[in-house]
């Protein structure tokens, strides 16, 4: 019996080791009797960076049931039921928890008013003649607008870059206001440009939702319909000086029934009423009111138009809108019917174009890209042909880490992403910026996450407002070189 006692630790011991080496090679997404098992990698340490990707059919980006082109919806789409939108629950509080820490750490970094200086290099490139359409325009910026349309996924959320990449802009070449503002926003605590409030009657439609009464998707890859007396509130902040007052003010609307129309108030002053157009298409409201500071706007009558979005801006200078799109690859925006984009450009004529993606094409072991690549193409051409006057620059992924045993690595798919942009800017004949090298390349981030202050979170994937701050005068710098 003694015997028996003495041996049971080792005996324990070893199913224990032996039920870890098994869980090393679980599949992710294990349920047993409707359980998640977490997958424990107990040979992470000794375990080279090829084992962690594969070259399964199964797993590559290019599986038809991965991305269908007869399906445009993309994996981060809602779900209807009896014709509303329903979420998957755990992405939304996954998101809600990870704005909860932005905010958070936001207020931490809020002592800091320098970031460490840039690390310079010279990553642009494709065809950089492209990129004289942009700078012919900058000449003329003293006496008309040069617009510049920012698409990205979460890293442009809140104004991230954006804001910075707009007061630098404006600094040298005038602007006053922020642009295109949404209707309504799930980054409005922490947007530091313009405090956006609203009320709770809107319904969205976007690339990333199923849109099944087929609503017509703006420029910005979003359309807002609005329920009786909805209202939206706009405030300037002190955060940016180039943007704490403009002097005009743009409506974006489509489609407006007969009866249609607006209250408005600027400044806090004596509520306004205005008549919508009701002709077909891209409608604009433009007010003027110099040295304005906040502008308010209440819908009387439910689902009156289609609308878009609010532009707060001057009539010369330069101006960034900010088109965030939370989880998206960029391949969703050819659901932008190429129609519209150019009704749009007809009205904003954008001068320059930058889209940022990719972040969300890294799950899990993918490293195959021709199917990504493909279809960023198509968007791309789709994009050229619709704004004809605009140069175009793609931001190749930066830097994000996974964890192998202890340590934060660079994601063995991320390198392989670089390549497939590259290939996509060349294809397309436009300019390139490699954001991974400019930060330093390999294992760059947990440098950047480890920083004083610190320029990234500690999730190695996002930027804070430091880091977006110095990848924005990196990117202003990279283009005046060639100016």
């Amino acid at each position: 019996m003694d015997k028996n006692r003495i041996n049971r630790p080792s005996i324990i011991f070893g199913i224990a080791l032996v039920l870890l080496m098994i869980n090393s090679y679980a599949p992710s997404g294990l349920s047993i009797f409707g359980i998640d098992i977490k997958q424990i990698d107990f040979l992470s340490d000794i375990r080279t960076d090829d084992f962690y990707e594969t070259e399964s059919d199964d797993l590559e980006y290019n599986n038809e049931e991965y991305f269908d082109e007869s399906d445009s919806t993309s994996q981060n789409d809602a779900v209807y039921l009896e014709g509303k939108p329903q979420y998957d629950k755990a992405s939304i509080i996954d998101l809600t928890i990870f704005s909860n820490f932005l905010i958070a750490e936001y207020d931490k970094l809020d002592n800091f008013s320098n970031a460490v200086p840039p690390i310079s290099f010279n990553n642009l490139s494709g065809n950089l003649s492209q990129l004289d359409k942009f700078y012919s325009a900058l000449k003329l910026s003293n006496k008309k607008q040069v617009r510049i349309a920012h698409y990205g996924d979460s890293t442009l959320e809140g104004d991230l870059i954006s804001s910075d990449l707009r007061e630098l802009f404006q600094e040298k070449f005038g602007g006053k206001g922020v642009g295109i503002v949404p209707i309504t926003s799930l980054d409005v605590k922490f947007r530091k440009t313009t405090n956006l409030s609203f009320s709770d009657g809107w319904e969205n439609e976007s690339v990333y939702s199923r849109n099944r009464d087929k609503l017509p998707i703006g420029i910005s890859g979003q359309v807002f319909v609005n329920s009786d007396n909805d209202w939206v509130d706009m405030k300037t902040t002190t955060h940016y000086k180039t943007v704490k007052e403009f002097d005009i003010v743009k409506l974006f609307y489509s489609d407006a029934s007969a009866d249609a129309e607006v209250n408005y108030s600027i400044n806090g002053d004596k509520l306004v009423n205005k008549e919508l157009s009701s002709n077909k298409g891209l409608n604009v409201l433009e007010l003027k009111n110099n040295d304005s500071k906040s502008v308010k706007f209440t819908f009387p009558k439910a689902k009156s138009a289609y609308y878009y979005g609010v532009s707060l801006e001057s009539d010369k200078g330069v101006y960034i809108d900010n088109f965030a799109l939370r989880g998206n690859s960029g391949v969703d925006l050819k659901k932008i019917d190429i129609e519209e984009l150019k009704t749009f450009n007809k009205e904003l004529d954008y001068k320059l174009v930058i889209l940022e993606f990719g972040l969300n094409i890294l799950s899990g072991r993918n490293t195959n890209f021709d199917r990504y690549e493909k279809n960023m193409i198509k968007v791309i051409e789709d994009m050229k042909e619709a704004m004809p006057n605009a140069s175009f620059l793609l931001v190749g992924v930066h830097d994000k880490c996974v964890k192998r045993g202890s340590k934060f690595i660079t994601d063995p798919a991320v390198p392989k992403l670089v390549e497939a942009q590259k290939n996509i800017a060349e294809k397309s004949d436009i300019a390139f910026w490699n954001l991974f090298e400019a930060m330093g390349g390999e294992n760059s981030m947990p440098v950047w996450v480890d920083s004083n202050p610190p320029r990234a979170f500690k999730d190695y994937t996002h930027f804070n407002d430091v880091g977006a701050k110095e990848e924005a005068k990196m990117i202003f710098d990279e283009l005046m070189k060639k100016y």
